[in-house]
């Protein structure tokens, strides 16, 4: 049976996205997911100011993975993580938990009150997300695909109704 992780890449590094680096972002994330719309979402995002961080995973120059992080405007000082798209050639290599780990401490250091993640509870509970902490909040999308990430005392079990910004309810 193989290995779930395999060695990681040798060059590998994590950085700030630069204004250059926007065509990789786009083209990553449009050949990541089955359309262009994560990638026009990281669009929409930047362009409304909404945008709080994004890094990338480097990897002999070239950017082969991507992590965003946005504001929810409700409620204040909570954080939304999507989209996380890692190249699919570079997958199972941790490049997608090294993303997450290090924008989640990013956030943690900008006194974020809590992140949320649209997504895959069996991957994102290993980073600290869960559905119980998410239990109490309502949104405009799905409640099982609904986790939180408290990082302030008290914000697990909040009970809100989580705003996100306009840019997700286009795409």
């Amino acid at each position: 049976m193989p290995p779930l992780h395999e060695e990681p890449p040798v060059e590998m590094f994590l950085r700030f996205v630069l204004p250059e680096d926007r065509d990789a972002v786009s083209a990553l994330l449009a050949s990541a997911f089955p359309t262009d719309a994560e990638a026009r979402l990281v669009e929409a995002l930047r362009d409304a100011g909404d945008m709080v961080v994004e890094l990338v995973a480097v990897i002999d120059g070239e950017i082969q993975g991507h992590i965003a992080f946005s504001r929810h405007h409700a409620p204040k000082g909570w954080i939304c993580l999507a989209p996380l798209a890692v190249a699919r050639r570079q997958r199972r290599h941790g490049i997608g938990g090294e993303l997450v780990r290090y924008g989640l401490d990013h956030v943690r250091r900008q006194k974020a009150q809590a992140v949320t993640v649209l997504g895959d509870s069996k991957y994102y509970r290993r980073f600290g997300f869960t559905h119980k902490a998410a239990e109490n909040l309502t949104s405009p999308f799905p409640e099982e695909h609904t986790l939180l990430y408290p990082i302030a005392p008290g914000s697990a079990g909040t009970a809100a109704h989580l705003v996100y910004a306009e840019a997700f309810l286009r795409f």
